[in-house]
């Protein structure tokens, strides 16, 4: 019995060979793009290593911005990308003990490109939330009244709004707590500036801890409104309950900082 053998033509081995060869080297790519947007989140869930109580070391949230960075300039995961991005620059002004011009510096950058990715992801509540996080530190550090009269608290007011209107639960009721903060801080000013009311940011807070009554930056705002509106003692029950909560692991910088104030203003009120 005879055999017969197909012979493949020489350009096919060659084509095939090819394509084996490429493949690889696409996967290889896929993988190292995959873990790089991995690998920043890893860096920001780490940004409380090595931390002294409420202030952070600032080696991994740092790492976390340099390969959120490159990430989107790669194209990698772009809306999960620049809200993680924005997240890292807020926390580093805030706990990385920086100076006030290394703040401005911060949250300026957190200003610029959040007006970016509002513009490229305008559906997008975590992105929107994290610009105005932003913007309300950049209104802390160059002065409420300049924030007043340059329309950044009015520009906060209405990102605040649509958070709440698209989604009031997103970070424990945070538009509302955002908005309560503008309304909280932010001067009367006749005619520029009318709307900012102590008694609507007593209105929001509680709106906010309507949503997670546990959240410690609704207590403490909410403290500092009840101090404000002279509510003292519902204020101290506040601040005390503060004090003997335990921080949650994924948020410890931030929970213990938040016990440092309430100590602060217990002190600064009832000592």
């Amino acid at each position: 019995m005879r055999r017969f053998y197909v012979t493949q033509p020489s350009f096919l081995r060659i084509t095939f060979l090819s394509i084996c060869a490429v493949l690889p080297s696409l996967s290889a790519s896929t993988i190292q793009a995959q873990d790089l947007s991995d690998r920043g989140k890893q860096f920001y869930e780490q940004r409380h290593a090595e931390a002294d109580s409420f202030r952070a070391n600032p080696t991994n949230i740092n790492q976390a911005i340099e390969i959120f960075e490159e990430s989107l300039q790669q194209n990698i995961k772009p809306e999960q990308s620049a809200t993680y991005l924005l997240r890292s620059y807020y926390f580093k002004g805030m706990y990385t003990g920086l100076t006030e011009d290394q703040k401005k510096e911060v949250y300026q950058k957190g200003k610029d490109f959040g007006e970016q990715m509002i513009e490229q992801f305008p559906n997008s509540v975590p992105i929107k939330f994290w610009y105005a996080a932003n913007l309300g530190r950049w209104a802390d550090v160059h002065g409420f009244v300049k924030a007043a009269t340059s329309g950044i608290s009015q520009k906060l007011r209405r990102i605040c709004e649509d958070i709440i209107k698209n989604d009031p639960q997103y970070q424990g009721g945070g538009g509302y707590r955002i908005l309560a903060q503008v309304h909280f801080y932010s001067p009367h000013i006749p005619i520029v500036m009318g709307w900012p009311s102590k008694e609507k940011a007593l209105e929001l807070v509680e709106r906010a801890l309507a949503v997670d009554s546990n959240h410690p930056s609704n207590r403490i705002l909410y403290a500092q409104i009840l101090l404000e509106l002279d509510n003292r003692e519902e204020a101290r029950k506040q601040l005390q309950q503060l004090q003997q909560m335990r921080p949650r692991p994924s948020h410890t910088v931030e929970d213990y900082y938040v016990q440092h104030r309430s100590r602060e203003l217990l002190e600064k009120h009832f000592n």
